[in-house]
């Protein structure tokens, strides 16, 4: 009897002792890989000041513009797939508040916050480093008019941003209401890249967290509805 219990004892040891393991592999689908921490010693570490005013105030990170648009990108390179949340205040006077996604050879995905117009749109944008011909940063590179946007009234509340990449699909949320997915059959949005934001306007910033996913933490929400979809009044032929 005790020869039979003792192999029988030592395996319920080594269960025990891989389960930790098997606890956190189980665990392991979302890796934080930055996290903002508030200070100038931040602001000079983990971003690229483009243009206009930034400083933190306390544990929030504020951009005014100039001449220009106010922006900031991150020294943080987007993996593969991803979930990106941050906060924001953006001012009623600012004209647009835009996401800057996967920036990849001074090309990006902009996710716009339009406040005059009440909308959250997606484009395909261009940066232009030290400005284009007309002294601009950013415009609109193609595909006008043919991305998806939608109606949303702003306020000058805080929102809390969720944006995930799955392959070349994007999913959207603000304040854990469902906004908008686009996928991307085109190819405009660039692998990895870097991310950042840009301000017609003044806007605080904060809470900024980059994780990346695998297994089913990358996998597309299920049932996402988003909001309905404004039919373009018009497009340029390509």
């Amino acid at each position: 009897m005790r020869d039979v219990a003792k192999p029988i004892y030592k395996y319920t040891l080594l269960l025990i002792s891989l389960l930790p393991f098997s606890l956190h592999h189980a665990s392991a689908q979302s890796r934080v890989i930055y996290k903002e921490k508030s200070g100038e010693k931040s602001l000079y570490k983990n971003w690229r000041q483009v243009n206009g005013n930034w400083a933190f105030n306390n544990d929030t990170l504020q951009g005014e513009r100039n001449k220009e648009w106010a922006v900031l990108l991150s020294k943080k390179t987007l993996p593969k797939n991803y979930i990106l949340r941050f906060s924001t205040l953006v001012d009623p006077k600012a004209y647009l508040f835009e996401l800057i996604t996967n920036l990849n050879d001074n090309h990006f995905l902009g996710i716009l916050l339009n406040q005059l117009e009440h909308r959250v749109a997606i484009e395909d944008r261009a940066f232009f480093p030290k400005g284009n011909e007309m002294g601009s940063l950013i415009q609109t590179k193609a595909n006008i008019g043919k991305l998806p946007k939608v109606s949303k009234i702003t306020e000058a509340v805080w929102i809390d941003w969720k944006v995930q990449k799955t392959g070349n699909q994007i999913f959207i949320w603000m304040n854990e209401e469902e906004i908008m997915m686009y996928n991307d059959t085109k190819g405009i949005v660039k692998p990895k890249g870097k991310f950042g934001f840009a301000i017609n306007g003044t806007a605080k910033i904060k809470a900024v967290t980059l994780l990346k996913t695998k297994n089913e933490d990358s996998a597309p929400p299920k049932d996402f509805k988003g909001r309905p979809r404004i039919k373009p009044t018009f497009s340029f032929s390509e």
